[in-house]
């Protein structure tokens, strides 16, 4: 909104001022602007004020030079915005973003870390959070990629996984950004700069948990927390992902068996009860014997409060239970609580029992070596 004119010109514009013979553009400039590095005076006014022409100009000339600044003023604003930073902020900031299941909103706060990659921009040391969406493109981030790569396993770590997945946040920010922010169109930017990038190959799984392994790492459990027997189990029996397991209710057994509800596209279904299935439910029933629950429909697997047993306690349980097999000389027997769903499928007489759609990611997660009879 224009201020108070405090003097009277020919000139009838907001923020136009006749001084010393001079026709100048001297606009309050926004927070959020000035936080972009347009300079202001002590008052918040454009420092210096834009020249549109000399005084006796003729309203139509000033008025094209007051236009033109304007969009100068605002293309440089917009210019200076458009970071990662500034489009991640917004990103976490959308309605699409709140709309992502909590453990996809809290796993992205690691992943954000990509921000602060170290790098060069034009020649100076800066952040990946500092680069301009012009300067974004698909070779780039492939080498970024490789280098976080390099990063991770030097770290010890595989990494494939984790560099997916940063690269996969950072593009469907992009894609957000290209859709609801006005400025990225401004800037003639119309498609996501990231959109079908080049994964890096992932390995595949191809580990079979034998039963031996999984009694030996099953009785050590019980070492470590009361849950872990029971989370296993119910794992393992259903073809579950680990926080499947943990978003089963009391509400999901039934007569005839236990309802899971299936994460990543996998189609919702009923375990039927088997003795040992039953066993399982009956040992993770024993469980709220020593926790306060107060939930009309509590979790199957309880949290040491009597509400949901967090995914990041049961990671660092695992973790606990990994150095104490590494301690037993047992390294090599360990495995993750991930891979008892590989397991689950491939002991299922039914390949279907985890709920893929396709029969690719069927085949993906049956990890046994199946034996045949010869063909003749």
């Amino acid at each position: 909104m224009a201020g108070v004119r405090r003097v009277r010109t020919p000139y009838p514009l907001p923020y136009v001022y006749v001084n010393k013979g001079r026709v100048e553009y001297r606009p309050r400039v926004s927070f959020e602007d000035r936080e972009q590095g347009v300079p202001v005076d002590k008052g918040g006014f454009l420092k210096p004020p834009i020249k549109l022409g000399v005084e006796g100009d003729s309203l139509e000339d000033i008025t094209k030079a007051w236009l033109a600044a304007k969009s100068a003023i605002r293309r440089e604003t917009v210019y200076k915005t458009c970071t990662l930073y500034w489009i991640l902020d917004k990103y976490q900031k959308s309605r699409k973003y709140a709309e992502l299941a909590p453990s996809s909103q809290k796993r992205n706060k690691n992943l954000i870390k990509i921000l602060e990659h170290k790098l060069e921009i034009n020649g100076k040391p800066a952040r990946l959070g500092n680069l301009h969406i012009k300067a974004i493109n698909k070779p780039l981030f492939r080498s970024l990629a490789e280098r976080r790569l390099k990063d991770y396993r030097a770290a010890g770590n595989k990494g494939e996984v984790q560099v997916n997945r940063e690269i996969t946040l950072i593009s469907s920010a992009l894609s957000w950004a290209v859709s609801n922010l006005p400025e990225l169109a401004e800037l003639g930017i119309n498609e996501n700069p990231l959109l079908k990038i080049e994964k890096i190959k992932e390995h595949q799984n191809e580990r079979y948990i034998t039963d031996q392994e999984y009694e030996i790492q099953y009785q050590i459990a019980a070492e470590v927390s009361d849950y872990l027997q029971p989370v296993m189990e119910l794992t393992y029996l259903t073809a579950s992902r680990g926080i499947e397991t943990l978003d089963l209710k009391l509400s999901d057994c039934s007569d005839i068996g236990i309802k899971t509800t299936r994460r990543k596209g996998s189609r919702d279904n009923i375990i039927l009860w088997s003795p040992r299935l039953l066993a399982a439910k009956e040992a993770a029933l024993d469980l709220h014997k020593s926790r306060k629950i107060r939930q009309l429909d509590p979790h199957l697997i309880p949290g040491f409060s009597g509400g949901s047993l967090a995914k990041s306690t049961l990671d660092a349980a695992f973790q606990r239970l990994k150095q104490l097999m590494e301690s037993r000389g047992l390294a090599s027997t360990y495995f993750s609580l991930h891979l008892l769903k590989a397991k689950g499928v491939s002991d299922s007489d039914d390949k279907g029992i985890a709920g893929h759609v396709t029969e690719a990611m069927r085949q993906r997660y049956d990890v046994k070596v199946h034996e045949h009879k010869p063909a003749r």
